[in-house]
């Protein structure tokens, strides 16, 4: 089925729309299939990144519960005992606090009525946890977070950091639904299998067992 344009025009957006319109040279009717396969992009992408953002917090989560038990502080990292995360930070640490984002994971966890257990709040964190957790301004944590890549060439923070920062920034526009046929979708594929090989060799084979990504990047209309 299709629609006039006015009327898709009317539901998508003149505004969202003029990009595609230009890069198809005008033609509205590639620029409907664009922004189609734009969107069947999208959701291929996001069942690849779903894959490996639960892979990635299970493996870091596994790293900051013996990071706390080895330092006899138990093992729910989530409560922050020590602060570190930026529990009650006040001053120059208020820009450091991957606790907010846990506080956030909590109160969803209240608002679903769910128990209020360790697997139950980190299945409710974002993908910007785990990314702080590995990013430079949490850098304290690196020598015991190193350990969640084994199969990393090094053990440089940068490595982990920077493909998961981008994988970041792609997300974000993919939730958002932005258009993401200007950006480097081949590269940002790489981002995913490159750090699902840190964690697990043979995790990357199983992401691309089903994964639709590559077929549609090589069908990009206009």
């Amino acid at each position: 089925m299709t629609l006039p344009w006015s009327q898709f025009e009317k539901h998508v957006g003149a505004s969202r729309l003029q990009l595609y319109v230009q890069h198809c040279g005008g033609d509205q009717a590639k620029a409907v299939e664009l922004y189609r396969w734009n969107a069947q992009l999208a959701a291929s992408f996001w069942l690849d990144l779903g894959h490996l953002e639960v892979a990635l917090r299970n493996a870091l989560d596994a790293r900051m519960v013996e990071r706390y038990t080895t330092r006899g502080l138990g093992t729910e990292w989530l409560d922050d005992p020590t602060q570190e995360l930026g529990r009650d930070a006040y001053g120059p640490r208020r820009h450091k606090q991957p606790y907010k984002d846990i506080a956030s994971a909590r109160s969803r966890v209240r608002s679903n009525q769910k128990p209020s257990t360790h697997d139950q709040i980190i299945s409710e964190t974002s993908f910007g946890l785990w990314h702080q957790l590995v990013s430079r301004s949490q850098m304290f944590l690196w020598p015991d977070l190193a350990g969640a890549f084994p199969h990393a060439p090094n053990r440089g923070q940068p490595t982990v950091s920077d493909p998961i920062s981008r994988l970041r920034h792609f997300r974000n526009r993919i939730a958002h639904h932005h258009r993401i046929w200007a950006l480097n979708g081949a590269a940002r594929y790489q981002d995913i299998l490159i750090v699902a090989g840190y964690i697990d060799p043979d995790l990357p084979s199983w992401i691309k067992a089903e994964s639709t990504v590559r077929e549609l990047l090589g069908r990009q209309p206009c």
